[in-house]
């Protein structure tokens, strides 16, 4: 079969001859009654990494966030999160019905790849005592805004704001490792800020499954019996645990090169004709390219790159008017190399769309985009 090169998410990694090697070698026990010293080890290493008391390891990104959430609020309390993050835009149906609360949005606005709360936006003092917000959701990084970063400097601005106004802080960090990488500090540094923090072990550390809570004892506690009620106790878990301990000792370095490949990539696309993307948001492993020429059937050029073996997000309604837009993500199985080879073969199949030689599609030096229109001058 063919190499695929899949850039649909940074979950999508599979695991290294190593990985392997370290999961069939793993000592496991029966985690139902704490037994399994691989999955302990895997928590300790966790909580050491962020800094907190203890850790829990569940199976999913999903669960470490609705096991936090049910630990910090009860039924019809209300949770204050960035209308463009994940757990409102994805797992607050499921928190609804599971947890009973409600969401309360806050705006925000992102330049530069820096993505700022409108905390101004917010009323609190105003509102009853029973509606007012229990728990302040964050994200690090934001992936629906192109994996952008949330700086030190304005979570501490966030989280003292929301400790004033009686809130606990949960923080999503399925991408906390790329977070930390980007803005150039400890991942320990980020999670600080927040009661509880959650980070997935399928994105960045690459393994098959699992993800992980971090915070104080007491919450971890609770944690673990959400987590038994949801049917998440991992029985030989240390299968799975030996994979995540393997992709942590190289986390940061393997962090660090797909922002390389994710700027590489950018940089691509963004010198096609026909195509856009906003340089200035690529900060981490996130880019979102916009087709700006309406005559390019979107889904045909899709199909056609993956008979070539690669995969790439789903065309929505881009931003000027007849643009389409779609999501690629680096990750830990995409060299430099993969690529260079998939921009040759993306340019090469725009072309033959447009029946044109390459040398006449290739933007012209010092070329610039209309925002307004999609154009290029």
């Amino acid at each position: 079969m063919a190499t695929i090169i899949d850039f649909r998410s940074d979950a999508s990694t599979n695991p290294t001859p190593e990985m392997r090697r370290a999961m069939a070698e793993a000592e496991v026990g029966n985690d139902d009654f704490g037994e399994d010293p691989t999955v302990i080890r895997l928590e300790e290493t966790i909580a050491r990494l962020l800094d907190k008391q203890d850790a829990v390891f569940v199976h999913s990104g999903t669960m470490a966030n609705l096991t936090a959430v049910m630990t910090h609020v009860d039924p019809d309390e209300t949770v204050l999160i960035g209308s463009h993050f994940h757990i409102f835009d994805f797992e607050s149906a499921a928190m609804e019905r599971i947890v009973r609360c409600r969401f309360q949005t806050l705006d925000d606005v992102t330049a530069g790849g820096r993505t700022r709360l409108l905390l101004e936006n917010v009323l609190t003092g105003n509102q009853p005592q029973e509606s007012r917000p229990r728990l302040l959701c964050l994200e690090n990084t934001v992936g629906r805004l192109g994996g952008t970063l949330i700086t030190p400097a304005h979570l501490n601005e966030v989280t003292s704001w929301a400790r004033s106004h009686g809130m606990t802080i949960h923080l999503d960090g399925a991408r906390l490792f790329s977070a930390a990488v980007g803005l150039g500090v400890e991942a320990a540094e980020l999670a600080g800020y927040a009661d509880t923090v959650s980070v997935a072990l399928t994105k960045a550390v690459g393994a098959p499954a699992g993800a992980a809570v971090a915070g104080s004892r007491e919450v971890t506690d609770q944690i673990r019996r959400y987590r038994w009620m949801l049917g998440g106790n991992w029985k030989q878990g240390g299968v799975f645990a030996a994979a995540c301990l393997h992709g942590l000792q190289t986390v940061n370095k393997a962090v660090a090169v797909d922002h390389d490949n994710a700027r590489r990539l950018a940089e691509a696309l963004n010198a096609m004709s026909g195509c856009w993307v906003d340089l200035d948001q690529i900060v981490t492993n996130i880019v979102f390219l916009e087709v700006t020429d309406s005559s390019i059937d979107v889904d045909r050029l899709r199909a056609d790159m993956t008979d070539q073996g690669f995969l790439f997000g789903r065309w929505k309604p881009g931003s000027f008017e007849g643009g389409q837009r779609c999501r690629f993500v680096t990750q830990r199985d995409i060299t430099s190399d993969d690529v260079d080879r998939f921009a040759h073969a993306f340019e090469e199949t725009l072309n033959r769309q447009r029946q044109l030689p390459a040398s006449q599609t290739m933007r012209a030096e010092g070329e610039q985009v209309d925002h307004q229109t999609g154009k290029k001058s």
